[in-house]
């Protein structure tokens, strides 16, 4: 199947698949999935010397189109982040509350169970427990100094593979998303390399556990993955608006974003039918 797919399309899913990193609230894996492009990106990172042609073909237009995504649209949401960051925070929360349907109905496609909700409830406390310990311990969970940006890495890969998670609505939540893009944008390679460092044995350990966990347990894993992007709807809230225009502003940004997610999600089901 991704033979089939030219180089242009490749360029153009990097760049789709560049602004579900980089955008909270969307995530790229679901994006990945939209774009056919998901099963072949998971099995290049759990084998990528089988193949490697192919898997080379498929990644460097993909790199292309991510970097070129991050270096065109990086900079514009830096500036928004510094001017409009009440407007900005509630367009990204739309984004990331429009994700929930579409991971419910995949975590219930062979029924409910009332113990998934062990397992929504795991990966929200484990969510919260990291972010708090970034606050109350910085060093428990991310460590200090390099390590804390190779964790960085790690939580990057996470929000990158897991579909229906996203990478920077999870450096959000770390408050380590302004940090990151700005280190992408000035390439800044003493922060970058312990980040790749962090990022690429992630993406494999990642990629596969996923592949396992959708394998043996379906539900409880979109369970727990649906319970960490609800907590971390939480967790970034940025408090209410301050008056009537900007109470009207971010509600229609929060509305069109949440649209925008709905909409996203009715197409990854319709590609998964397909």
């Amino acid at each position: 199947m991704t033979r089939e797919k030219g180089f242009l399309y490749k360029l153009g899913s990097g760049f789709l698949i560049g602004a579900g990193l980089i955008l909270p609230g969307i995530s790229g894996g679901v994006l990945a999935l939209v774009l056919g492009l998901y099963q072949p990106l998971l099995e290049m990172v759990t084998k990528p010397f089988s193949r490697w042609r192919q898997n080379l073909m498929l990644l460097l237009p993909l790199l292309l189109g991510v970097g070129g995504c991050f270096f065109l649209f990086g900079g514009l949401l830096k500036y928004l982040f510094l001017q409009f960051p009440l407007l900005l925070l509630y367009s990204f929360l739309g984004l990331a509350a429009g994700g929930l349907p579409t991971i419910l109905n995949q975590a219930n496609e062979g029924g409910f169970r009332l113990s998934y909700l062990t397992a929504f409830g795991s990966g929200a406390l484990f969510l919260i427990l990291v972010i708090s310990s970034a606050g109350f311990a910085p060093g428990l969970f991310l460590g200090r100094g390099l390590w804390q940006v190779f964790s960085y890495g790690l939580w990057l890969a996470l929000g990158a593979v897991v579909p229906g998670l996203s990478a920077s609505f999870l450096l959000m939540a770390l408050g380590a998303y302004e940090q990151v893009l700005s280190a992408f944008l000035d390439l800044d390679f003493q922060f970058l390399a312990p980040l790749v460092l962090g990022f690429i044995p992630g993406a494999f350990l990642v990629s596969w556990g996923i592949t396992y966990l959708f394998k043996k347990m379906h539900g409880y894993t979109y369970y727990a993955i649906l319970g960490a992007l609800a907590a971390s709807l939480c967790l970034v809230f940025p408090g209410w608006p301050r008056n009537v225009p900007e109470t009207i502003q971010a509600f229609s940004l929060f509305a069109g974003s949440l649209y925008l997610s709905l909409f996203l999600g009715k197409k990854m089901k319709t590609a998964r039918r397909c």
